[in-house]
């Protein structure tokens, strides 16, 4: 799995997707699914490391299994969209029903239901990439 050096931080290679979950069993999973394809994998430790990668890098996709409380250091959906209208921000479906809703009005463009299945998280990365 690729692990991020802030201080060789490009813009160019292929596209780049932050994994930023608080299941670590899910946040396993997305990222070996992920090393099957041509995409740099970065998981971010926190909401403050996940904010310096998508500020520094053209990244193309965050996924995330929180929404509220939002990750501390981590700017707002919104934000990270507002600042980079190229960035999907996936959200891993909770317990909660209401989490969808709210994952959706606070600007996630796309949900993973559980249960998780390889697929649907490769067809989410290559969606995200495409345009890159």
């Amino acid at each position: 799995m690729a692990r991020h050096d802030e201080a060789t931080a490009t813009h160019s290679g292929p596209s780049c997707i932050v994994i930023l979950c608080a299941d670590e069993t899910i946040r396993a999973a997305i990222a070996y699914w992920a090393t099957l394809l041509p995409v740099r994998i970065v998981v971010a430790e926190d909401g403050y490391q996940a904010n310096r990668i998508l500020r520094a890098e053209d990244c193309r996709l965050l996924v995330t299994d929180r929404i509220l409380p939002p990750w501390p250091g981590l700017d707002t959906f919104r934000q990270l969209r507002e600042r980079n209208p190229g960035l999907r921000i996936a959200f891993v479906e909770g317990a909660s029903r209401e989490d969808v809703g709210l994952a959706r009005v606070t600007g996630a463009s796309i949900v993973l239901p559980r249960p998780l299945r390889r697929q649907a998280v490769a067809d989410t990365i290559a969606e995200a990439t495409r345009a890159s």
